[in-house]
This record gives C-alpha cells, sequence and structure tokens, in this order.
C-alpha cells in the first residue's frame, strides 16, 4: 500500500497499483487502478470564519447539498476519525450509455469537510473498494 497525503491535514492509503493524481482546478485527489475504470475522487474542505471553525451542522448540510437528488442514503460501515461524523449516499447514472455506480460518503466535524466519491461500472468492484476508506485519518 501506498500512502498519500491529502490537503488539510488528511491522508489514505491505496493499493501500489493505483495511480493518483491532484487536479488542481477541482481541488480533487483522484485515485485509479490502472487495469479498471474504477476512480475515487476526494475532495477536503476547511471553513472558518476570525479563525472560529464553521458549526459542524454547516459543514454537514454543504455536504448533502453536492449530493444529487437521486441518491439514496445508506448505512454507513466505515471507520471514521475521532469526532467525525460519516454520511453515505449511492446511486447510479447514465454516462455515455453505460451504467455507473456511485457512492459518496462525507466526513464532517466543526470546520472540517471530507467528501469522497466511487465511481465504478462494477457494483462489486465499488462496494470492494469501500475497504479503501477505511485507511483514511486526519492528521495533525
Amino acid at each position: 500500500m501506498k500512502t498519500y497525503r491529502l490537503p488539510c491535514d488528511w491522508q489514505i492509503s491505496m493499493p501500489d497499483h493505483w495511480q493518483g493524481e491532484y487536479d488542481k482546478d477541482d481541488g480533487q485527489c483522484v485515485f485509479y487502478p490502472d487495469d479498471s475504470d474504477l476512480t475515487i475522487r476526494i475532495t477536503p474542505f476547511q471553513a472558518a470564519k476570525d479563525g472560529v471553525p464553521a458549526p459542524m451542522e454547516v459543514m454537514e448540510n454543504a455536504y448533502i447539498r453536492t449530493i444529487p437528488a437521486s441518491a439514496k442514503l445508506r448505512d454507513v460501515n466505515l471507520h471514521a476519525p475521532a469526532g467525525f461524523a460519516v454520511k453515505m449516499y449511492e446511486n447510479t447514472v447514465a454516462e455515455e450509455d453505460k451504467t455507473v455506480y456511485v457512492i459518496y460518503a462525507g466526513y464532517c466535524l466543526a470546520g472540517e469537510l471530507l467528501s469522497v466519491s466511487i465511481w465504478a461500472t462494477d457494483k462489486t468492484e465499488c462496494e470492494q473498494t469501500l475497504d479503501i476508506l477505511k485507511t483514511i485519518k486526519k492528521v495533525i
């Protein structure tokens, strides 16, 4: 496994054969295996006013507003860093005549939000990738 340091003091470990990139335009970290169409997109956010972190409810609402209305809330069976709440959704979208399965996970705390989405045409592969999210850590 290779460990990546993400913006806003986050880290995640990916299998050695995966590629990792930072998309400056979107502020996203993008990870994918060479032999699949699966993609993980991770976007960290921090919000504070005059040095005071935004309330957790504000961060959670900001995350929920990014989730498509067609997505369904699902049970969370992920480890969350201490103090963080996690919300998870799933959806299917049509993209270039293919059905794409998407899992969204949001890690929220006052002033902090980590938005993760997993995209794949193979639902089983998408579900198996949730194990990678267990490696997410907040490092200080």
